[in-house]
């Protein structure tokens, strides 16, 4: 209200306790901005030598926000963003300076030394930790020191220094026996040499079309649906996408018909990601797997495939592509025992980061052209590790069915958090069918929008979307 920005949601806690413990009366809203995505600065500090700054905020009496003081600040400092003379900003928060600047240096492992007699861990709630590309005038900023290219924190006044490691152990280890980053050390092999030759595209028919129909059916618990949707589309294809009811036996038969009925016409099924029916009982994707294996069902998505059509699963949908054994064997079937499939994380709990992957065969229509390269992409599961051993390993590599793998920062295939953020078998992020025709990843390339992601510079967009369009509408 302070800052005449409207509330699109929030969360009422007038009440609550827990065992001696009482939740003094509260109501937490959240206010939405709405601003140009080139005047969008990140937090890590970007340059050495660039000059650091305090806005700090002086509350008033009774301990309340100062929103004038507050407005004016801001007002000016998003002028200079405008300007290009601010390169990073951080809201304080507790640990005060301190821990703001150290987790500004963390980003891109920049070093920094303060010159201040300030104090350093105050808890500032409105103040703001500013780096500078030249020196502010403003008599609203307080100078503290500079940005260094040794990664370290050195603190002039106190005669103190420390390395970034030590802070970055620091930070990380605090809460690791609860929420772990690291897994146990990883023992399956990286050295087997892959196959680069794919069954030929010719295989199969060819369909030609100006406008490809992607069928998208959106289960319950689907949640990516929107930007799937939004990526194709954005190629020239029209998506069909619908709910799957599951309520009612007869909402289920009329999705049924409809998914039926939709297959029928497609070129491509898209199964988008999500957390279908919770991914429980036992599992994910149990449910999308039960619908596959619906025997109209079935019978239609082996039409698809037969008269030269596309199949992609993300997240959720290649739990499911895999779990029906359409990814790993080209069609579905069921499983036994040594059929590759996807498990819970290493670490033993979702994960939500971004991650590198390589494409390491491209002889499918999805991957056409991108061989050897690399993109930065979301990820988000509770249950991505791929794990598959002996001769089911063997068989996707003398297939060439890897098609992107989990890859360090020399872009070497690594089976180590965070660059394999779920440890999966021979660094497997993502599979594609003998045939080259079906593909799923666990990865998410459909949440890449321009302007998002300032503060991954290797972030990329991996433009499947555009590669299958073009093999229904582009002369082969």
């Amino acid at each position: 209200m302070g800052f005449e920005l409207a509330a699109i949601g929030g969360k009422d806690s007038m009440s609550g306790t827990f065992n001696e413990l009482s939740v003094p009366p509260t109501l937490i809203s959240f206010a939405l901005g709405i601003g140009d995505k080139n005047h969008i600065v990140s937090s890590e500090l970007k340059k050495s030598g660039n000059k650091l700054y305090l806005f700090s905020h002086v509350p008033l009496s009774d301990q309340m926000p100062n929103y004038a003081q507050l407005t004016s600040g801001y007002q000016i400092i998003h002028e200079l963003v405008k300007q290009g003379k601010i390169a990073s900003i951080k809201t304080i928060k507790d640990g005060g300076i301190a821990t703001a600047l150290s987790q500004m240096c963390f980003g891109n492992k920049l070093g920094a030394s303060l010159s201040t007699d300030r104090s350093l861990m105050e808890f500032s709630v409105g103040s703001l930790l500013i780096e500078a590309k030249e020196v502010l005038d403003d008599t609203i900023f307080e100078f503290l020191g500079e940005v260094t290219a040794d990664q370290k924190l050195i603190f002039e006044s106190q005669k103190t220094e420390v390395s970034l490691d030590t802070l970055l152990a620091s930070y990380q280890n605090t809460l690791e026996e609860i929420f772990p980053t690291k897994a146990e050390k990883a023992d399956n092999p990286l050295a087997e040499k892959m196959n680069l030759n794919l069954n030929p595209e010719n295989s199969l028919p060819k369909i030609s079309c100006e406008t490809p129909l992607v069928v998208m059916p959106i289960f319950p618990g689907t949640n990516c649906e929107y930007d799937t949707q939004s990526v194709f589309e954005a190629e020239g294809a029209k998506v069909d996408a619908f709910v799957f009811r599951n309520q009612k036996q007869s909402w289920i038969e009329e999705s049924i018909d409809r998914f039926e009925n939709g297959l029928k016409q497609a070129h491509i099924l898209a199964i988008p990601g999500g957390f279908s029916a919770g991914d429980e009982p036992d599992g994910s994707a149990k449910f999308i797997v039960s619908i596959l294996k619906n025997e109209r069902i079935k019978t239609q998505i082996h039409a698809l495939l037969d008269r030269g059509g596309l199949v992609l699963g993300i997240c959720n949908g290649f739990q499911a592509l895999i779990k029906s054994g359409l990814v790993t064997y080209g069609k579905i079937c069921d499983l036994d025992e040594s059929s590759p499939t996807l498990t819970h994380n290493k670490i033993h709990r979702h994960i939500s980061q971004m991650a590198t992957v390589k494409v390491v065969n491209d002889r499918s229509p999805w991957l056409k052209g991108m061989l050897g390269n690399t993109y930065t992409i979301p990820f988000s599961h509770g249950e991505g590790s791929l794990y598959a051993q002996g001769d089911a390993l063997k068989t996707l590599i003398q297939n060439g069915q890897i098609a992107t793998q989990y890859v360090d920062f020399n872009g070497n295939p690594s089976l180590e958090a965070p660059f394999n953020p779920n440890g999966s078998t021979f660094a497997i992020e993502g599979l594609v069918s003998p045939c080259g025709r079906i593909y799923g990843r666990m990865g998410h390339p459909e949440r890449y929008q321009e302007g998002l992601l300032q503060n991954i510079p290797t972030s990329g967009y991996h433009n499947i979307f555009k590669n299958a369009v073009e093999f229904f509408t582009q002369p082969r």
